[in-house]
């Protein structure tokens, strides 16, 4: 390019000097139409280099405004979404921080703009929940359902935010409109399948609960208690539904239609036996709960059958005395075997076991059972002071 421009302006000074060497100025005639026009070489050769300038000039201009009107414009593009950005930063430290209402103001605030407005919007809702501002809460879920860019972007993370908020606030029937419209999302996902199963629960579509739980007793990653507590709510419902429309009867060919695998589940054995007691069947009892009696029982199972009204329950008591042989220190299992006792009038295993559970671990429904062991035993004074020990708890 250096190369070119020297070459062209040797020619053009040699052009220049040309008619001084030669003593003749030499020129350059312009003829068009009837006007003509005369110029020496050295002027032509000006005119030229001053109009080479004058372009380079605007050419430059040219360039640098462009690049400017660039910057500018990206700028104006942009600092929309990186306000947007910040916003939305300082508003999730807002609502991590517990300062609900400058959470709900920055995320409404930067939500249309954010390129994360579903995510915005339920932590506004979320932070007006919070306020017990339900009003606003339902309106920041509408907008999700109702704006393009968030239902572009709608994910099972939303749906299952949306809809969790919606449950705390008893809005059951627009979780269920979230949950239909959206149902190809829901899958074989744990928590959407748990919160279709909370949805049928509140609208005592009992049958419908126990269909959504097959897949989730697949599911390793979700709390066998929660589980445990969907399965006793969801064939409760339905063991009450049955009894009253047919009979008891109908809820025991029922139960004995389930597959094994349902038959020998923590929650369905629980609905069962709630579903016998309050039709004063409890003889079987015993027979209904021991299988179930193992090492990896559930906490809320092992809590559950400690109250139930087992009649004779002398093989429930030996079930809990082997895994105490292993584990003579677990809590739960020493509870369940103190009430069972004591339930059972064996108020000698009833007081060794309150002894060796209170010395571990003193909740107030062991504190309360063993002071009514001690008045059935008679020792009203020291039943008295497990009572104190209660109410200054």
């Amino acid at each position: 390019m250096i190369r070119s421009m020297i070459k062209i302006f040797l020619l053009l000074a040699l052009i220049a000097i040309a008619p001084f060497l030669i003593d003749e100025k030499g020129y350059i005639l312009i003829a068009m139409g009837d006007l003509t026009y005369e110029l020496t070489v050295v002027s032509a050769i000006m005119l030229l280099v001053i109009a080479s300038f004058i372009f380079a000039f605007v050419l430059w201009g040219t360039r640098i405004g462009w690049k400017f009107s660039s910057k500018t414009w990206r700028k104006m593009a942009f600092s929309n979404k990186a306000k947007a950005k910040l916003e939305f930063q300082k508003g999730l430290a807002a609502y991590l921080l517990g300062d609900y209402q400058q959470a709900e103001a920055l995320m409404a605030k930067c939500a249309e703009r954010s390129e994360l407005a579903n995510s915005a919007w339920l932590i506004a809702a979320a932070s007006a929940k919070k306020q017990d501002n339900t009003a606003q809460t339902a309106n920041y879920l509408q907008l999700i359902a109702e704006h393009p860019d968030a239902q572009e972007n709608f994910s099972f993370e939303t749906l299952l935010v949306a809809g969790r908020i919606n449950l705390d606030d008893k809005q059951f029937s627009k979780a269920r409109a979230l949950l239909d419209e959206n149902h190809k999302l829901i899958g074989h996902d744990g928590r959407l399948l748990g919160l279709e199963i909370e949805v049928c629960l509140h609208e005592n579509r009992f049958d419908k609960a126990i269909e959504q739980l097959k897949p989730l007793r697949k599911n390793k990653h979700l709390d066998k208690d929660t589980v445990t507590d969907w399965e006793k709510r969801s064939f409760s419902g339905y063991f009450q539904q049955l009894t009253l429309k047919q009979s008891i009867d109908a809820v025991a060919k029922y139960y004995k239609s389930l597959s094994r695998k349902e038959r020998h589940s923590e929650g369905t054995v629980l609905a069962y036996a709630d579903c016998l007691i309050a039709n004063g069947l409890v003889t079987n009892l015993e027979e209904l709960i021991l299988p179930l009696l193992k090492k990896d029982a559930s906490p809320s199972f092992i809590n559950a059958v400690k109250k139930l009204p087992i009649q004779h329950s002398q093989h429930v008591i030996a079930a809990i005395q082997k895994v105490l042989i292993k584990q003579p220190d677990n809590t739960l299992w020493l509870s369940a075997l103190a009430h069972l006792c004591a339930a059972n009038k064996e108020y000698d295993k009833a007081h060794k076991a309150f002894t060796a559970l209170l010395k571990i671990k003193q909740l107030p429904d062991d504190l309360l059972g063993y002071a009514n062991l001690l008045e059935n035993m008679g020792e009203h004074q020291q039943a008295n002071r497990v009572y104190q020990e209660l109410l200054n708890a």
